[in-house]
């Protein structure tokens, strides 16, 4: 139903290698193989955590990522949305031009679940995820 995209479990994964290590200086290219990810996607999603202060990157010969937040003040909520763009549960939600929408009876409900859904990623830290 409500899947993580592969976008999301690679930022988990590379935020958890983060996490784990200490406070040096990582690439794109270690994370990847650490995490055994696809190397090109692993880069362009720490260039996007990096650009919404989750990651700070560090330029030139020994350069890379490391933490810049504390992931406790990270919500799963705020990494999908920064990551995937969105946690919407139905297509309606966030582009009104479903084919259903004219008739749809549900619109409401999902508008609730949608909600309730988001308020539970919001209430749950990165750090939580990673110490369950």
């Amino acid at each position: 139903m409500n899947k993580l995209n592969k976008k999301v479990e690679y930022a988990l994964m590379a935020l958890k290698h983060f996490s784990e290590g200490d406070d040096t200086t990582v690439s794109a290219k270690d994370i990847a193989e650490a995490t055994h990810s696809p190397a090109e996607v692993t880069a362009r999603v720490l260039q996007t955590l990096s650009s919404h202060g989750i990651l700070k990157a560090e330029y030139g010969l020994h350069g890379g990522y490391r933490l810049a937040k504390d992931l406790s003040k990270v919500s799963v909520y705020e990494l999908m949305n920064i990551v995937d763009g969105s946690t919407d549960l139905a297509k309606c939600l966030s582009d009104k031009e479903c084919d259903l929408l004219k008739n749809c009876t549900i619109v409401t409900p999902v508008e609730n679940l949608n909600k309730k859904v988001q308020d539970f990623y919001k209430s749950i830290s990165i750090e939580e995820v990673f110490n369950v």
